[in-house]
């Protein structure tokens, strides 16, 4: 109730002294003077109005509005806005009140709500408009001026403890974005890393984050931290969002491969879907930094049973699917309940005339093989590793990386540096932009057809016409009736 007693405060002095000033006056002749005049009638009137949640542009509702009077400070009356934030007091007596509102809201924000004065002097119905400050108000006030190399965002929120202790230390929040610049040799990506200490109360603000875009966030505070979470930034800049800071035993886990994972207490569970609503059978859903990757039943459900306390980061991937990546809050002793939706992956190929036996474009293919800036597979190499799958020609291939996939079929990612982790390339047809997001080439390619191979695991060495803007590497694979195939017949 502090907004409340911030309303008693202000009004209770000037009430008292009011009080004090009017009662030394009162003499049994005026007091006979009074009886003797006419009564005059009371004015009552309404007080409506809409609690509007000005950082999201959405109604606040379930909002508890208040209205203190000046001449009764102790009397305040509330009510609670609705969905659409509207709220309402009905027969309010004439006189002079400070209305303001309470809802968790303000405590998320840092502020506390804006006291509107209200004077009512007649019957004629009264509307006030009451709300939070807007994200310009807010990122100023947090933020302050930015230098203008930075962009204009703000990531704030609190970082707590998952098991609800005090912190042990203070916290560190660190968030990572990448830019890409227009030069003349190409397009150029640069990491961006911004880091803020939290308060002794565990609330932070990062300052320069891309509104509109995305980053990948980490906090910690001693042995504590939080997974890396990958949040969107709203395009009016600011990102609000808590972090819970957990622990976990990092442990060996041995299947048809001996792998790290890490455990905790912390369960999640829910249930994969279509757009349309439909079960989801067979989706892969990991929690990134774990190691561990279950799969949907024929009922769409999932559990994760032994995880890590923190906020952490759920991705889910379904053949046919956009993936689809959700923070989530784990903390011991309950169930987190998290479904997802998955929408339909529309694959946009650029129009192009197919061939029997397209040729490799040999002369720039070595031209390129020759400046050292990538790895190149030609025909030789690619038939003595007899790949049964796509990624059986990845394999053993610096700067890539093999993650298993749905089908035994394996994903082909790169090796990332960093926060971003492995991540999966940009896939190029004969020289076509293919977008494959999960790195599962085989739903594309037929191993038996690829010619030759270009990989730029580094994104400044890539070549102009093979550079995009995923922020990771690119993989050029050029397919065809193979030269040696025909020489065997």
């Amino acid at each position: 109730m502090r907004a409340a007693e911030v309303l008693t405060k202000r009004w209770s002095g000037r009430a008292l002294a009011l009080a004090v000033g009017v009662l030394p006056l009162v003499t049994p002749c005026t007091a006979l003077v009074a009886q003797e005049r006419a009564p005059v009638s009371a004015v009552f009137t309404r007080v409506r109005g809409e609690v509007r949640d000005s950082v999201h542009g959405v109604a606040l509702a379930r909002a508890t509005v208040q209205l203190v009077s000046s001449n009764e400070p102790g009397r305040i009356r509330s009510t609670t806005s609705n969905a659409a934030g509207q709220f309402m007091f009905d027969s309010v007596p004439a006189g002079i009140y400070l209305a303001g509102f309470l809802h968790p809201l303000l405590d998320t924000l840092g502020v506390e709500s804006t006291l509107l004065r209200v004077e009512i002097e007649t019957a004629v119905p009264i509307t006030i408009a009451l709300g939070t400050p807007s994200a310009a108000t807010l990122i100023e006030a947090r933020g302050g001026l930015l230098a203008p190399d930075r962009p204009p965002g703000l990531f704030f929120g609190t970082a707590r403890a998952a098991n609800g202790a005090p912190l042990t230390a203070a916290a560190r929040v660190r968030a990572q974005y990448t830019t890409t610049t227009a030069t003349a040799a190409g397009l150029s990506r640069t990491p961006n890393v911004r880091i803020a200490t939290a308060t002794a109360e565990g609330q932070f603000a990062v300052c320069g984050v891309p509104p509109g875009g995305v980053i990948v966030v980490r906090g910690s505070a001693g042995a504590d931290s939080s997974g890396f979470v990958e949040l969107p930034v709203p395009r009016n800049g600011l990102l609000v969002r808590d972090l819970l800071l957990g622990t976990g035993t990092r442990m060996e886990a041995v299947s048809a491969r001996t792998t790290s994972v890490l455990r905790g207490a912390a369960t999640l569970r829910g249930v994969a879907r279509t757009a349309a609503g439909a079960f989801i059978t067979g989706a892969r859903l990991t929690v990134w930094g774990t190691g561990m990757e279950v799969a949907t039943n024929a009922a769409g459900q999932y559990t994760f049973p032994a995880l890590p306390e923190g906020t952490y980061t759920l991705e889910a991937r379904a053949i046919g699917s956009q993936p689809v990546r959700v923070a989530v809050d784990l903390a011991a002793r309950r169930d987190v309940m998290v479904d997802v939706q998955l929408s339909p992956l529309v694959a946009t190929v650029d129009t192009m005339r197919v061939r029997a036996n397209r040729a490799v474009p040999i002369e720039e293919f070595e031209r390129r093989r020759r400046l050292g800036f990538g790895y190149f597979l030609d025909e030789e190499q690619i038939k003595a590793k007899r790949p049964t799958y796509m990624a059986d020609i990845f394999r053993g291939t610096p700067g890539v990386v093999t993650l298993p996939g749905q089908f035994g079929r394996d994903q082909v990612r790169l090796r990332g540096t960093g926060m971003t982790g492995d991540c999966a390339p940009a896939i190029f047809l004969n020289g076509l932009y293919v977008p494959i997001e999960d790195g599962d080439l085989d739903g594309i390619f037929n191993p038996l057809d690829v010619r030759a191979i270009e990989i730029y695991a580094r994104t400044s060495s890539i070549p102009l016409q093979f550079q995009t803007r995923n922020g990771c590497g690119s993989a050029v694979i050029w397919t065809g009736a193979r030269t040696l195939d025909a020489k065997g017949r």
